[in-house]
């Protein structure tokens, strides 16, 4: 299937086979939005303005009740999160503001939710920092995430399944390996990353931002590096030669995909990956000789990603023009 060339793209190639002047392609690419306008990055400043202001919204509740929990009855402080979270839920269901409007209260509320887990871990001594506090807190805002289809929200609980994994590692399942507990995550995150973030593949987003599929790509990544790295640290086991299989898999169709899909990002992550991976392998190896592994692997480091970055600009010069 032929791959079709963004209309930007298109423009820039035009301009260069023809006597269109810089001025004229600036403003056709600004008529055809392709460029942000004043209205454009107002919208976007107004948009971050509006989710810093729910984050620190829900940060200044809880540093009021870290400064004033002396003086306020346990039966105070429940009350007052459970009458913000009813109020901002029955704002969400209710209300007929904008459905961004709506999603960042739904955002702040699923915040809200986490902070009267640890209000309530607190008041009765049962744990705040335990893995189980941030598995309610999953379990509890899963059916808002999956219904609002927003892509922050989406992030949170992500970010929550991840930090339930490891905390149930150190706290429950004490003889799980590394490369086992990062092979899970990496399993969990890119199997988030097909579900969500593959344009045309997922139902559960309304739409699907280039800053979210790369974040899924990039916390997929990391954690089968360090699930590989710790495993030739630490030794070998079964769970690394599992994980270093599945990496393998995951890596080599990644490549294809994003060959076919033209997907710069993808194809810079995964071989810096492998750069770490073989750095890892070399410090392992040559163990006793300190300088010598020192620039050794340094040499490797510098040459490999500077070979690997201009490749990444080739790349992106023939399919992008640019």
């Amino acid at each position: 299937m032929a791959q079709k060339i963004p209309e930007r793209d298109l423009i820039h190639i035009f301009s260069r086979y023809s006597s269109m002047k810089p001025a004229g392609i600036e403003a056709f690419l600004t008529e055809k939005k392709v460029y942000a306008d004043t209205p454009a990055w107002i919208k976007f400043i107004d948009k971050s303005l509006m989710l810093l202001g729910v984050i620190f919204s829900v940060a200044g509740i809880i540093f009021f009740f870290a400064y004033n929990w002396q003086d306020m009855h346990k039966f105070v402080k429940l009350a007052l999160v459970q009458g913000l979270l009813i109020t901002a839920v029955m704002v969400v269901v209710l209300s007929r503001l904008d459905l961004l409007i709506r999603n960042l209260i739904l955002l702040g509320a699923s915040l809200l939710t986490g902070a009267l887990f640890a209000l309530f871990g607190q008041i009765y001594q049962t744990g705040a920092d335990a893995y189980d506090f941030f598995l309610g807190w999953t379990i509890f805002i899963v059916l808002w995430t999956v219904v609002s289809g927003f892509a922050p929200l989406w992030l949170l609980l992500t970010g929550l399944i991840n930090i339930t994994v490891v905390l149930y590692a150190e706290q429950i399942a004490g003889d799980w390996s590394a490369p086992l507990v990062y092979c899970i995550l990496f399993v969990v995150n890119t199997a988030l990353y097909v579900s969500l973030a593959l344009p045309g593949k997922t139902l559960l987003l309304t739409e699907v931002p280039k800053w979210f599929s790369n974040t899924l790509a990039a916390a997929a990544v990391t954690c089968s590096t360090i699930s590989i790295v710790s495993g030739i640290i630490y030794r070998y086991d079964t769970a690394w030669y599992i994980s270093f299989i599945l990496v393998l898999l995951a890596y080599i169709t990644a490549l294809v995909y994003s060959f076919k899909s033209r997907k710069v990002f993808h194809l810079f992550i995964v071989p810096l990956s492998v750069i770490i991976i073989v750095a890892g392998f070399l410090v392992d190896t040559a163990k006793g000789n300190d300088t010598l592994v020192f620039f050794i692997v340094s040499l490797f480091i510098v040459s490999s990603v500077s070979v690997l970055i201009s490749q990444i600009l080739k790349l992106n010069r023939a399919w992008n023009g640019r």
